[in-house]
C-alpha cells in the first residue's frame, strides 16, 4: 500500500471533531469541498520548505501554531497558512514544470541489508503533470483559505 498524504477542503464551519466523523465516511460525504492526495515520497522531497508554512495541530489542547505538517498526524491549515502555502506549493510546481514529462527525483538512500557499505539512493519516478495538478490543486486551496471561509485539513501517513 502506498503511503500517502490527504488534503480536505472543508468549510470553516466544520470543527475538528466533526471533521474525524466525517472523514471516515470521506467517499461518500458532500461536506468536503475539495481533496487532493500526495504521495508520501513527493512530501517527504519537499519536506524542509514545508516547514515555512504556519499551521496548527488540532490534536493538541488548543490547537496551537505551529509549523508544517504533522507527518504522522492531523495538521490545520487556516488563513493564517494561505500565502505561504501557496507560495510554496507554486514554487515547486514551477520547478518541476521545467522538468522532462516523466519527473526523476532522487529519494531517500538505501541501506542492502548484511552489507554494512553497500547501498544507494532510490530513484523517484513520477508524472510531472500529475504532480502539477496535485500543486495546483494546492494552490487552489491556498486561494480559498485566503478568503477566511475554509480550513484545510492534512492527514499524514
Amino acid at each position: 500500500m502506498a503511503r500517502e498524504h490527504e488534503f480536505y477542503l472543508f468549510s470553516r464551519t466544520i470543527d475538528v471533531e466533526r471533521f474525524w466523523k466525517i472523514w471516515r465516511n470521506k467517499e461518500s460525504n458532500s461536506q468536503i469541498i475539495d481533496r487532493v492526495i500526495i504521495h508520501d515520497d513527493i512530501i517527504l522531497y519537499i519536506m524542509d520548505t514545508l516547514k515555512w508554512i504556519p499551521s496548527r495541530n488540532p490534536a493538541l489542547m488548543g490547537i496551537p501554531a505551529s509549523t508544517g505538517i504533522n507527518y504522522y498526524g492531523l495538521t490545520l491549515f487556516d488563513e493564517v497558512s494561505a500565502g505561504n502555502l501557496k507560495s510554496v506549493f507554486s514554487s515547486w510546481r514551477d520547478l518541476f514544470l521545467n522538468s522532462p514529462a516523466v519527473l526523476e527525483l532522487k529519494g531517500g538512500y538505501i541501506m542492502i541489508e548484511g552489507e554494512e557499505q553497500s547501498g544507494h539512493y532510490e530513484k523517484l519516478v513520477y508524472n510531472r503533470d500529475e504532480i502539477a495538478k496535485q500543486f495546483e490543486k494546492i494552490i487552489s486551496f491556498a486561494d480559498r483559505l485566503a478568503e477566511g471561509e475554509c480550513y484545510l485539513y492534512h492527514c499524514g501517513i
